[in-house]
C-alpha cells in the first residue's frame, strides 16, 4: 500500500474510510470498484503484517474482510441493490 504524500501513513485509518466508501457508495457504476479497492487493500494489510500484528489486530482485518465479502455476495445476489442503490436515502 502506498502512503499518500503530506500526511503520516495511518493503515487502520486508511482501511477504515476504504471499507466505509464501499459500504456507503451510492453511485451503481463504481460500487465494485470500491468493494475491490476496499479488498485489495485488507489483502495486502494482512499480508504485510499478520505475522507481526495483535490478535486483537488480526481478527478486526478478519471482520473487516468478511464485511466486505458480505457486502460483495449481497450485492451479486440481489440485484436491485445495486442499480437502486443511488435511490437509497440516509434515513
Amino acid at each position: 500500500m502506498q502512503k499518500l504524500a503530506g500526511r503520516p501513513y495511518d493503515a487502520a485509518n486508511d482501511l477504515r474510510c476504504l471499507v466505509e466508501a464501499a459500504i456507503f457508495e451510492r453511485n451503481p457504476s463504481d460500487l465494485f470498484r470500491r468493494i475491490e479497492n476496499a479488498q485489495d487493500a485488507i489483502m495486502d494489510y494482512i499480508e504485510d503484517s499478520f505475522e507481526s500484528a495483535s490478535p486483537a489486530e488480526r481478527q478486526s482485518m478478519i471482520n473487516a474482510m468478511n464485511s466486505v465479502l458480505e457486502l460483495r455476495r449481497l450485492v451479486q445476489t440481489h440485484p436491485k441493490i445495486g442499480p437502486g442503490i443511488e435511490n437509497l436515502t440516509d434515513a
